[in-house]
């Protein structure tokens, strides 16, 4: 019974973890700094295609979460920055994207709203 209740528990922090915590090394940029990297660099816009359409990015390539999965290979360089609606979107693209060989450079979230709004 105890190694059941470990089980679970390990699990449960596993994807905790996985969900909440920020990559290392994937650093938080502002608005201004999206466009001033290099030509290397692509933006990847993780939000949905309603809430991207509506707010699109210059030279963004809309990828939303639940297709990275499947498309991550249409990336066309190693050098990413993210464009995310929340931090929990940005934390699991950092980390597939990071585990597939990209060098995520950073993120910007746009969408979040604090808990005061």
């Amino acid at each position: 019974m105890a190694l059941l209740f470990m089980s679970i528990v390990v699990l449960i922090l596993y994807f905790s973890y996985q969900r909440y915590f920020p990559v290392r090394g994937v650093s938080s940029l502002d608005e201004d700094e999206l466009f001033v990297k290099d030509d290397q660099t692509v933006l990847v816009d993780l939000r949905d295609y309603n809430k991207s359409y509506k707010d699109a990015l210059d030279r963004a390539l809309c990828l939303p979460l639940a297709y990275l999965n499947r498309h991550y290979q249409d990336i066309p360089s190693n050098s990413v920055i993210l464009v995310a609606s929340n931090s929990v979107e940005k934390n699991i693209a950092a980390r597939f994207l990071c585990n597939k060989g990209y060098a995520v450079k950073g993120y910007y979230v746009r969408d979040e709203k604090s808990c005061s709004d």
